[in-house]
């Protein structure tokens, strides 16, 4: 579906993504690293929010790399983005009927079952609205695209454990739905719950890729590329 090969990506004298090379499928795919690692830099990138000065970015053998966000939307993939990025001026149910696809399998009355929250949240704006519950909201809105493939940047920063329990709910099912999931996340259990696979990413670069479950268990790894261990302190 999605495949990255040998990108680069640089700011100045900054060299950010120094080689990136990763393939989504229909299994979800988790990338994890500690902050500053260039995670971020490389959702943008996919998303052609940043410039790639090397490497190829291509969507079921369609490349991708100059084209403007919106084609790149066009073509099937979402973002949600780290921050959430909800409009100010805009209800929640505003929020979802401008992108809204009539006839797909994700609707606003699905997003209203899933996120039962949103629905009575539906006539506030997006500043009345809690961290986790804009959080949703950036979700769901990602949803309603019913995209190829959804990029998820930290989607459970911020949330309580209750949400973060359902989110992982809802994006254990999205394969079903013909969904590709790219998750970036700071937070192991999500990305291993997810996820069968994770790709490890240090200063630019994946440093490793193994099963999920192999790095759930082995607490050396956690501490080698995380810098934490579950269960650690």
């Amino acid at each position: 579906m999605l495949e990255v090969r040998d990108l680069h990506v640089r700011f100045s004298q900054a060299h950010i993504l120094q080689g990136v090379s990763l393939s989504v499928g229909m299994r979800p795919l988790a990338i994890l690293g500690r902050n500053g690692m260039g995670k971020t830099t490389l959702c943008q990138a996919i998303m052609g929010l940043v410039a790639t000065s090397e490497g190829a970015i291509t969507l079921g053998g369609e490349r991708l790399n100059g084209l403007p966000p919106y084609r790149i939307a066009r073509r099937g993939i979402a973002l949600v983005p780290q921050g959430r990025r909800t409009f100010p001026s805009l209800s929640v149910d505003e929020h979802l009927r401008l992108v809204a696809v009539r006839g797909a399998r994700w609707t606003v009355e699905r997003v209203y079952q899933t996120f039962p929250r949103l629905a009575e949240r539906r006539g506030n704006g997006g500043t009345e609205l809690s961290g986790g519950e804009q959080q949703m909201l950036a979700i769901a809105r990602a949803l309603l695209m019913n995209p190829k493939l959804v990029i998820m940047d930290e989607p459970s920063e911020g949330l309580a454990p209750v949400i973060v329990d359902h989110l992982i709910e809802v994006l254990r099912a999205l394969p079903a739905d013909g969904m590709g999931v790219l998750l970036v996340e700071q937070n192991l259990r999500v990305a291993t719950e997810v996820a069968e696979e994770v790709a490890l990413m240090v200063t630019g670069r994946i440093a490793a890729t193994m099963p999920a479950a192999r790095l759930a268990e082995d607490q050396g790894l956690q501490r080698r590329y995380l810098g934490v261990a579950a269960g650690g302190h």
